[in-house]
């Protein structure tokens, strides 16, 4: 590899670890006995630890099969001492312990008494009664490619953590695209997000989200953001998710030519995923938050961020990623209106 290109690199993988390091610390694997059950619709009997009920997956832990995924509408009955939080298609929310007493239902067992309810109503579980670090989900992903060819280099990074609480929840990311070649046209975009969601009502939430960007193709150093709203849950199923907030935001902004600026905004978010594990499995998912801006009369920032991915034969699947950051008055003169990044992925699993 060219030593240019790989100190250049180098300097770009800083910043992304420091990316990474702000996300906070991603969850860490603990032992715990395995006192959960789970039984199929088959009649299959499963001893586990439940992790999450999530996008119509039950996550699990067990001590032979490691980590499992079950469809929920596979399932046919779940017995967990534990103490739980589930949430219902209606945006009902129950805090709990869980037992089955006939197939299709559950029971949450709560000191007022016990409620029942279908199996396929619920859409979420969450364990709440255990240690910080069992609250904790997270992932990581990093790639890095590099033709010799052409003197290129990529990186990319994505992580992500969730905690997880009976009325509310703390997630954070952090993202990094970077492109060096030795003709020193590097581009970069770093990004890292904190969120927080208090629920309120059946479907209603309040939010608080901060972030800080940087992006030198739409013209800034630095900008960072801080939001807040209220939203509402359109569609929530075990199939999909519909979600839209609104609020106001602030930003200040660090240019590459001139000096730093600050904005008053509101803005509105949209949140949009469907998702079938039968096949052909499909996951769709849609995010979009628009800022018009309060102080400068005239001037709209939007971030996108979407992806599709579709099975097509068995074990073969097909995706397609896209991202698009627009300023229609970005903070240094000349500077690009649009930043749009794609990615088309062919997958195999075996």
């Amino acid at each position: 590899m060219d030593m240019t290109v790989l100190a250049r690199l180098t300097d770009a993988a800083r910043a992304t670890f420091l990316a990474a390091a702000l996300v906070g610390l991603l969850p860490v694997a603990a032992w715990a006995q395995k006192l959960d059950s789970i039984t199929l619709v088959n009649g299959d009997r499963i001893t586990c630890e439940i992790k999450v009920l999530e996008k119509g997956r039950l996550q699990a832990s067990t001590d032979d099969l490691g980590t499992i995924y079950i469809e929920w509408d596979k399932i046919a009955a779940v017995t967990a001492p534990e103490v739980f939080r589930l949430e219902t298609s209606s945006g009902a929310r129950l805090v709990g312990q869980i037992t089955s007493k006939t197939p299709g239902h559950l029971e949450v067992v709560q000191p007022g008494g016990s409620v029942s309810m279908n199996v396929i109503d619920v859409v979420y579980i969450y364990p709440i009664g255990r240690s910080f670090w069992r609250r904790l989900d997270g992932g990581l992903d990093l790639g890095l490619s590099y033709t010799q060819s052409s003197g290129i280099a990529q990186l990319n990074f994505d992580a992500n953590a969730v905690y997880r609480r009976s009325t509310f929840q703390v997630s954070g990311s952090a993202s990094s695209y970077v492109t060096v070649d030795n003709t020193g046209n590097d581009t970069q975009r770093h990004a890292v997000d904190l969120a927080g969601v208090r629920y309120f009502g059946r479907q209603s939430l309040w939010l608080l989200q901060g972030g800080v960007m940087s992006n030198r193709e739409l013209g800034y150093d630095l900008r960072g953001t801080v939001s807040s709203g209220i939203g509402r849950f359109l569609v929530r199923s075990n199939r999909a998710l519909f979600a839209v907030a609104g609020g106001l935001s602030t930003s200040s902004e660090v240019p590459v030519d001139g000096d730093p600026r600050q904005e008053l905004e509101s803005f509105i978010a949209v949140r949009q995923s469907y998702f079938t594990y039968d096949r052909p499995k499909t996951d769709i998912g849609l995010g979009i938050d628009v800022y018009p801006s309060l102080s400068t009369w005239g001037r709209v920032r939007s971030e996108l961020n979407s992806h599709v991915k579709r099975e097509i034969a068995k074990d073969f699947s097909v995706g397609f990623s896209i991202y698009d950051s627009y300023d229609s008055r970005p903070p240094t003169e000349g500077a690009r209106k649009n930043d749009v990044g794609f990615s088309l992925t062919i997958g195999w699993t075996f």
